[in-house]
């Protein structure tokens, strides 16, 4: 036994520093710290996100749909798209005024819908049906 009651082990184990630990690409533990914050920031960031588009509202304006920059009302870029394509600007103003009540429907030409003609079975229909049109013109 040595002085102090410890053995030569015991003391180098006493005063031998704990291996550094492996920080990979870290140069010090404050950098691994660092980038640990931050990406941490990042995934609440991104949990937040993923949770307000599931719950179908847009963080940007709160009411479910992106507000477009220099767009007043929003969705500039989309508006460009549908007035560039023909098909998708019939296909959006047909399902609109189809679903209007009480809108007489109009033709892809811009004429009114006509009703079917009316196709007398005899001489007296036809006189009847001929009469009507000239009272009512």
């Amino acid at each position: 036994m040595e002085e102090n009651g410890m053995t030569n082990p015991e003391r180098e184990a006493e005063t031998a520093q704990p291996a550094a630990p492996d920080l990979g690409k870290f140069k010090s533990v404050d950098a691994l710290l660092r980038a640990y914050a931050e990406l941490e920031s990042e995934f609440t960031r991104r949990s937040q996100r993923l949770k307000e588009l599931e719950a179908g509202s847009d963080p940007k304006n709160g009411s479910g749909q992106s507000q477009t920059a220099g767009a007043p009302d929003g969705g500039e870029e989309l508006y460009r798209a549908v007035m560039e394509n023909e098909r998708v600007r019939a296909r959006v103003l047909g399902d609109y005024l189809g679903s209007l009540k009480g809108v007489p429907l109009m033709a892809g030409t811009g004429t009114g819908v006509t009703a079917p003609a009316a196709k007398p079975a005899s001489i007296a229909e036809a006189g009847k049906l001929a009469l009507g049109y000239f009272q009512n013109k």
